[in-house]
């Protein structure tokens, strides 16, 4: 196995030096299971100090591998350029805000070498995390796809695990439903999607936008878009 890691940042001074160097350490403490890897990084814009502190890791570390977008081009650009950048046969996307421990790739890797092609890590904690507001979204976005197209989400913007080939699909969503919809289709094609808890944190800095009305319209457009392309469940 070839693993990337990737992770999109925007904004993350306070968070990306740690998540990185946590994510060396436990990778490295891995190595049996995970011999050859690598950390990918897109910086989208960011106007804080983030630029900085990638340049002088990724100098003292050549497994980082740190891409900047010269202008501020969104949540689904971010993810996209991360996945198009990823050289291992696997990859594993997760978050620059400190939100996500690395421990939990573990349980994630048993699920693949038990024969999933993705796994999908699902937060149990989002009451002591989000706010009431928060969770009210992010359940409606989870549900739908279940409601509309019959295949189970669970949490599909939390972080994942799979081959490559499935981050790699040519999705019709430029919203953050992209993510609802590369598991639709990834069940649709016959892969095993597998969900396992995972553990996640409060934020340590920085912004979080994923909730904003401008994300939630998109993705309700995308939703419409999806229907008209994948049709509704048993169709």
């Amino acid at each position: 196995m070839f693993l990337s890691v990737v992770m999109p940042a925007y904004n993350e001074q306070e968070a990306i030096e740690a998540v990185v160097l946590d994510h060396f350490r436990f990778l490295e403490k891995m190595g049996d299971r995970v011999p050859h890897w690598e950390v990918v990084c897109v910086d989208d814009a960011s106007r804080d100090r983030t630029p900085e502190i990638l340049r002088i890791l990724s100098e003292s570390e050549p497994r980082l591998r740190v891409v900047r977008h010269e202008n501020n081009q969104g949540i689904f650009a971010a993810f996209t350029r991360c996945y198009r950048e990823a050289r291992g046969t696997h990859v594993y996307v997760t978050g620059s805000d400190g939100q996500w421990p690395p421990e939990n790739l573990a349980p994630m890797l048993d699920r693949l070498a038990a024969g999933a092609s993705l796994v999908v890590g699902v937060r149990v904690n989002r009451r002591e995390v989000y706010t009431v507001a928060r969770r009210l979204i992010s359940y409606c976005y989870n549900q739908l796809p279940f409601i509309l197209f019959g295949v189970r989400v669970q949490d599909a913007g939390s972080c994942k695990l799979g081959v490559r080939e499935i981050f790699l699909f040519d999705l019709i969503s430029t919203s953050p439903f992209f993510e609802a919809e590369r598991i639709i289709r990834a069940s649709r094609q016959g892969y095993r999607v597998d969900f396992v808890p995972i553990s996640f944190g409060a934020r340590s800095g920085g912004k979080a936008t994923g909730g904003s009305w401008r994300n939630i319209l998109n993705s309700l457009r995308d939703v419409f878009r999806c229907v008209a392309v994948y049709g509704l469940r048993g169709r």
